[in-house]
């Protein structure tokens, strides 16, 4: 995805360059910001499903720390594997969707640059 955002924002600043106008490009332009509009409210609504999984299990293994005998301790080590996995992934998710929501404010910006050409 983050490819496909780059190498459009390319061909259309290098449209915008030419001072390429015409119907079609514009329409295009549009379809494609829907699409890249989809795809971030996609992305938007998994990250928050995602981050709630992760803070759920991380309160979850806090009260089973608490609630386990200390010689069970090790019966808990699954579970904060999940945590670290689940936490690493949820990092790795929300630089991805900070990429998008950028991108596509920048695309806006084109759009504004289109539009008074």
């Amino acid at each position: 995805m983050e490819n496909r955002i780059r190498k459009y924002e390319k061909f259309i600043n290098e449209q915008l360059e030419k001072k390429t106008k015409s119907k079609n490009l514009w329409q295009y332009h549009r379809e494609m910001v829907a699409d890249f509009q989809h795809e971030r409210l996609v992305h938007l609504l998994i990250m928050l499903f995602f981050i709630a999984i992760t803070l759920v299990t991380i309160v979850l293994s806090c009260i089973l720390s608490f609630v386990t005998p200390t010689e069970c301790w090790y019966f808990l080590i699954p579970l904060y594997v999940l945590d670290l996995l689940l936490i690493v992934l949820s990092v790795a998710y929300v630089k991805h969707y900070y990429f998008l929501e950028n991108h596509i404010q920048k695309l806006y910006d084109l759009t504004e640059k289109f539009l008074t050409k």
